[in-house]
Order: structure tokens, then C-alpha cells, then sequence
């Protein structure tokens, strides 16, 4: 996403995933080929800090992400589950996240990708000066939020990002960049599913290796038929 010559350029999908669910693979297949990364990582939250309810335990929901990715072969093993969050201390921030990748991987280019929506609420993250110096941003479209609501967001960070014209590009600061895809737009949440199953359903949009895992652990109150 930037001149400079770095070794892999990584997307960061980070989030719940409770449970991971189709929209979630097909946005992140979508992501790495449209912004042309080597890699992009499913980041499920140990313990997400603005989380008010409670979530299936984090070994689950990490496992149901790599049971849906073993059964996408088309992403050449180039989409993965990292359960670096089991490493570090709760709450989950992403600042924190961001700089424990880099320990490991010093030389990669990081790009987060989060929700058009989230842009609203970026200023308030966990050490987000710090965090915009360290990552590029890929924003996708999400709640009817449009291209001159993004400009406006983006401009107004600090570090602040100024649009390159109407190519979809913004430059900030040291070289970080930050693109906008309006051409799919970030799942909604799996509230849904998990009501579903509960009521015994299967749901349309949870990939079939995650429903198995689901029924055999008996999750989200499950009482259907295995």
C-alpha cells in the first residue's frame, strides 16, 4: 500500500467472531486480494475491553475461525487465525496487539481493518496516536457511512489523513496511508446467528465446519439435532 520496500504487508482483522461466520470470510478474502496483501490475520479478542455481554470463551471462538479457514483453500494459506491475544494481558487493545506483531515482526507492514463506523470512535482507542504512526488503516464501508463522512473522519484524527483526490487514497503521517473499499461492506454482527441456534436453527451464513464445531461443543445453547 506504500512505496517503501517492506518484506510481507499484513491485514489485521481483528474483532469477536462469535461466532466467525461467512460474511467474515468472504470480507477477508476480499481485503487481501483487493488491497493486495501477502497475508491478512483473523484476530479474535481475548477479552474485548467495550464488550458489555458475555462471549464464548476465547479457545472456542479462535478454533471455530480456524476450522472455517481449513475449508477455504483458495486462499493459499495466505488467511489465518492468530491467537496472539492469548499471549497478552486483558483487556484486549489493539495498540497492544499491534505492538506485540511487531516483536515478532519487525519488518512487516501492518494494515488494520476496521468499519467505516469505527472511525467515530477511533479517537477514543487505547494510545491511538501511537497506533496511527504504526499501521496503515483499510476502511470499510459499513452503516450507510459514505465517502465524504470518511474524509471528513479521517481528516479529523490526529495523526491526521489527507485525501489523494478521489482514487480512494489518504496520506498521513511517516508515510501511513489509508484506503477506502466501498465495494463490500463489513458483516454485521453475529447476534443473529447466535439466536438462531439457540433456538435449535442453523443458520445459513455459518460456514458448515463451524456449525459442527458448534454442535459438538454445544455452544450458543445449542439443543438441535447433531
Amino acid at each position: 500500500m506504500a512505496a517503501a520496500d517492506y518484506a510481507l504487508r499484513i491485514g489485521l482483522f481483528g474483532g469477536t467472531f462469535d461466532p466467525v461466520h461467512q460474511g467474515h470470510i468472504a470480507l477477508a478474502l476480499h481485503v487481501l486480494a483487493r488491497c493486495r496483501l501477502d497475508r491478512l490475520l483473523f484476530i479474535p479478542a481475548l477479552l474485548p475491553p467495550h464488550k458489555h455481554r458475555r462471549v464464548a470463551p476465547y479457545a472456542h471462538r479462535a478454533a471455530m475461525i480456524e476450522a472455517a479457514l481449513a475449508d477455504y483453500r483458495q486462499s493459499g494459506g495466505r488467511v489465518r487465525c492468530s491467537r496472539i491475544e492469548e499471549q497478552l494481558p486483558a483487556p484486549s487493545y489493539t495498540y497492544n496487539t499491534v505492538q506485540a506483531l511487531m516483536r515478532q515482526e519487525a519488518g512487516w507492514r501492518y494494515s488494520l481493518v476496521i468499519g467505516s463506523d469505527s472511525l467515530l470512535d477511533l479517537p477514543l482507542w487505547h494510545r491511538i496516536d501511537e497506533l496511527l504512526q504504526a499501521v496503515d488503516l483499510i476502511v470499510v464501508k459499513r452503516d450507510q457511512v459514505d465517502h465524504d463522512q470518511v474524509d471528513r473522519m479521517l481528516g479529523a484524527l490526529a495523526p491526521a489523513f489527507v485525501r489523494d483526490g478521489d482514487c480512494g487514497h489518504w496520506h498521513g503521517r511517516d508515510g501511513r496511508v489509508a484506503l477506502y473499499l466501498d465495494d463490500i461492506e463489513l458483516p454485521v454482527s453475529s447476534s443473529a446467528i447466535r439466536e438462531e441456534l439457540a433456538q435449535g436453527k442453523v443458520p445459513a451464513a455459518l460456514p458448515p465446519p463451524v456449525l459442527g464445531y458448534v454442535q459438538r461443543h454445544q455452544l450458543y445453547g445449542w439443543k438441535g439435532i447433531v
